[in-house]
């Protein structure tokens, strides 16, 4: 953890001493594209030929009845962050770094700290509670050219720490801590760079619940405060003696970069396919009573995007995405008793114009994406399949003076519902599939429109080299006669 806080010490220090014009990177959506590959191999972190610096203070709040059955009726997030890349000596150097603080008020159904909706195993009261996280996370990645202009070798540390509290009984402590080590090698080959790419994670998490009021845990008058744990999706067991939950898991991914650059073409394609093994453990230190279960899953992502900029003035950019999720829980005596099987599919398309009119930049695009998730629980017969798409008109307008600017975008979005099956025999409802599963099916059976958008101004001279921006932005969603908004502000340094 030193070592980590010196990385992050010496990167700050040397992103204040670089000068670039970083929003540029930021806010005009073709280059924040670009940019979001660099995370990901050190392939793309080399091929960046200026550096990148950004701090960031935000704040969101969000609330509304178009909610999910395991979503707060409102909540107030808090968060800074420290992202760039830069020159260090010989090294080209990564780093993204987090501290958040949420708070989620009236959130039923759900006691975890960090979530996974697909994983299956966990605490829940039907009774809303308060909940507080806190989070701490931290990317870094390090190239080191071996060979000039040629090969390339790489290594980073991902980590991320997470404390989540409720102040209602049942009242849940979690803590849960993933750390991931990654090492990538690149070839670069005249217009062609190639990458291959490792990394190897470890889960830790310990939800251990509490009760002040002994009557919530067994008195028949307080059935909603009542200790659950969800076993596949709608199987359930009561769970008032169990009141600790561990879990550890580790992680296995591999990575595939390809780039291809030439004067006004660029492609890049990227590939990764992760495997993750999960055992949790009920009371585990109490010899009397312990449950054991396993889930694992596999994801793998394939994206790929093409930049065409046939002038100083056009540029054009076509994105495509494909994620899937297959997830598996496995008990100790039963067997399989759950599966999902989960993929989107995203497809974007920008146009972006500079100078378009008196110093004025816009970017218009369509945005496509498909959701399907099919979950089956074998152990009481639950089968949900359902799918939508979602469709958005990207508009994103900046007009630049010089010494500030302005920008404003608005994106109008719907949300079309494609299948939403549900099957759930007669004598199988339990509490969850009763406030769970049967409210997500009518949250999904309406078709839901909205907008989304931001209003900002950025400043160039109040700050020497460094251009300050601060936006105001949101996003409101409607759907038969119900609504749900966010409103969020942010203060940005660029370096």
């Amino acid at each position: 953890m030193r070592k980590l806080y010196i990385f992050i010490t010496l990167f700050l220090i040397q992103m204040l001493n670089a000068q670039n014009s970083s929003e540029h990177l930021d806010l005009w959506l073709i280059q924040k594209n670009k940019r979001s590959y660099v995370p990901e191999h050190i392939l793309f972190l080399n091929n960046q030929t200026s550096e990148f610096g950004r701090l960031a203070v935000d704040y969101n709040t969000t609330k509304g009845d178009y909610r999910k059955s395991q979503e707060a009726n409102d909540s107030k997030d808090f968060k800074f962050s420290a992202e760039g890349y830069t020159d260090i000596y010989k090294f080209k150097a990564y780093g993204n770094f987090v501290y958040g603080k949420t708070f989620e008020n009236e959130l039923a159904n759900d006691l975890r700290g960090k979530k996974d909706e697909f994983n299956p195993f966990y605490f829940y009261a039907n009774h809303p509670n308060n909940f507080q996280n806190q989070q701490y996370l931290a990317n870094t990645m390090f190239s080191y050219e071996l060979v000039d202009k040629k090969l390339t070798i790489g290594f980073g540390l991902d980590f991320d720490y997470n404390w989540t509290t409720g102040n209602n009984d049942p009242r849940p402590d979690v803590v849960n801590y993933f750390i991931r080590y990654k090492a990538d090698i690149a070839w670069k080959i005249q217009k062609h760079a190639i990458g291959l790419g490792l990394a190897y994670g470890k889960v830790t998490e310990e939800n251990n619940i509490m009760y002040k009021n002994n009557e919530y845990k067994s008195s028949n008058q307080y059935k909603d405060r009542f200790l659950n744990i969800s076993l596949g999706y709608g199987d359930i067991v009561l769970s008032d003696q169990n009141l600790l939950l561990d879990r550890k898991a580790k992680e296995n991914s591999y990575k595939l970069a390809h780039l291809y650059t030439d004067d006004k073409l660029e492609v890049a394609t990227f590939a990764k396919m992760t495997h993750y093994d999960e055992n949790s453990e009920l009371n585990k230190y109490k010899q009397s009573f312990d449950v054991y279960n396993r889930f694992k899953n596999k994801q793998l992502t394939i994206q790929s995007m093409l930049t065409y900029t046939p002038s100083d003035v056009n540029q054009y950019q076509l994105s495509l995405k494909y994620n899937n999720y297959d997830g598996k829980n496995i008990r100790e005596i039963e067997g399989l008793n759950y599966k999902v099987d989960h993929y989107n599919f995203n497809a974007q398309l920008l146009n972006s114009f500079t100078n378009l009119w008196r110093n004025t930049d816009i970017q218009i695009g369509l945005d496509h994406t498909l959701y399907s998730t099919i979950r089956k629980d074998y152990a009481i017969g639950v089968y949900n399949d359902e799918k939508q798409l979602l469709n958005k008109l990207i508009i994103n307008t900046i007009f630049k003076q010089e010494d500030h600017f302005y920008q404003v975008s608005a994106t109008p979005l719907y949300k079309l519902k494609l299948v939403n099956d549900l099957t759930i025999p007669d004598t199988q409802h339990t509490n969850f599939t009763d406030n769970v599963i049967i409210p997500n099916y009518y949250y999904n059976n309406n078709n839901a429109w909205g907008l989304q958008g931001e209003v900002g101004y950025g400043n160039k001279t109040w700050l020497n080299q460094y251009s300050l921006y601060f936006s105001v932005s949101g996003h409101f969603l409607k759907s038969n006669g119900l609504d749900r908004s966010s409103i969020n502000l942010s203060l940005k340094l660029y370096l």
